[in-house]
């Protein structure tokens, strides 16, 4: 599995194999532990790694307002004294269901490999609150044995150490700080309503420029308008567009359908994926698909829009997770009962609904 840049490694250390002998221990204490009904994790190296913050997985809407009107302190009495009460379910927590659900059909297809995906807690909670993470997380039957709990300090800078393929969280300057690290992240938002999704295939939806993409053609649709746009695009059509911040997840969702697809299973895959884009299919979508293809990957469907809105379209596939860089995308999904994740990058960050965002007020007042 491809990991985040500077996790590759080179040729065999002592720490590497040190590492290994660490693994093959606890393959091995899993391995004899005949009686567990928790399947071992996966060594991170091989592994998908999807890092969720606390505060995705479940909801603790109740317990923020503690920490923010009472304190640090009685924050964490407060969870101590429920720390026999789970949390109830977050935005992150169908999602997380759907990874299981993809492992336990790689698990029975190939019972050795360890090409599955890693959840990991990653939070900035102090390590007191981890019983009632780790209490809420048995009573749900999820999977997730390794936590990072920093104590109020930001866990960001641990995201390449876990090797970390995907980053989700609701604190939007995290977010912002994994993507500049090289990390694919999101700040996840929640919908009143959610749409009933489904047990038994993991559905991800990306937006295509400045998600999947590089921002570098919307910055001319910005900045020129759509007339130069389409015939950039055009005369571009051939030149693949540069990778954007969320390219990584893609390709590593990619290689696990593979796995289905070797074994005959194509169309009971687990998985399935879709590009929607507000791009024009006939004037500007060529360069996408040709971009896909130069890649070696594809998506199971490409839906080009021209403009029109997203949210009916997502109502309708139901994904577990959409990615968009623009908030104006994300609160339509939101309204029509999608799960929604902002991607905080490119020239799409200073406009919204077409409209450029004058930030020299918030800049003057974040330097204050």
């Amino acid at each position: 599995m491809s990991k985040p840049e500077g996790t590759e490694r080179g040729g065999q250390s002592n720490s590497d194999n040190s590492e290994e002998k660490d693994w093959a221990a606890v393959k091995a204490f899993f391995d004899n532990a005949k009686t567990t009904k928790k399947p071992r994790p996966p060594k991170p190296s091989n592994a998908v790694t999807i890092a969720v913050s606390s505060r995705t997985l479940f909801n603790m809407v109740k317990e923020r307002k503690v920490f923010e009107e009472e304190g640090l302190e009685r924050y964490v009495e407060h969870q101590q004294e429920l720390e026999d009460q789970p949390f109830s379910p977050g935005v992150s927590f169908p999602f997380v269901k759907a990874l299981m659900n993809v492992n336990a059909r790689l698990r029975e297809l190939y019972p050795d490999s360890e090409e599955l995906f890693d959840i990991v807690l990653m939070t900035n909670n102090h390590a007191q609150v981890g019983v009632r993470l780790i209490n809420s997380i048995n009573y749900y039957d999820l999977t997730i044995e390794r936590f990072c709990m920093t104590g109020g300090e930001s866990p960001i800078g641990y995201l390449k150490a876990y090797m970390t393929n995907l980053y989700l969280s609701k604190d939007s300057k995290k977010v912002q700080e994994a993507i500049e690290e090289g990390i694919a992240a999101a700040t996840m938002f929640p919908c009143d309503s959610e749409n009933e999704l489904s047990d038994t295939q993991l559905r991800v939806a990306f937006d295509g420029d400045a998600v999947l993409f590089s921002d570098e053609s919307e910055i001319i649709v910005k900045k020129h308008g759509l007339d130069t746009f389409f015939r950039h695009e055009k005369e571009f059509e051939n030149k693949p567009l540069a990778q954007g911040p969320l390219k990584c997840f893609l390709e590593t969702l990619g290689k696990l359908q593979r796995k289905f697809y070797t074994k005959n299973q194509r169309i009971s895959c687990p998985i399935r994926t879709y590009l929607v884009t507000a791009r024009s299919a006939a004037s500007a979508g060529a360069r996408v698909l040709k971009t896909l293809r130069s890649w070696g990957l594809e998506v199971d469907e490409a839906l080009f829009l021209a403009g029109a809105p997203k949210g009916p379209l997502l109502q309708k596939i139901k994904p577990h997770i959409f990615f968009d860089d623009q908030m104006f995308h994300i609160e339509g999904a939101q309204e029509l009962g999608t799960i929604a994740a902002h991607v905080p990058y490119g020239i799409g960050q200073k406009y919204h609904k077409g409209k450029h965002i004058d930030t020299s007020d918030t800049e003057k007042n974040e330097k204050i």
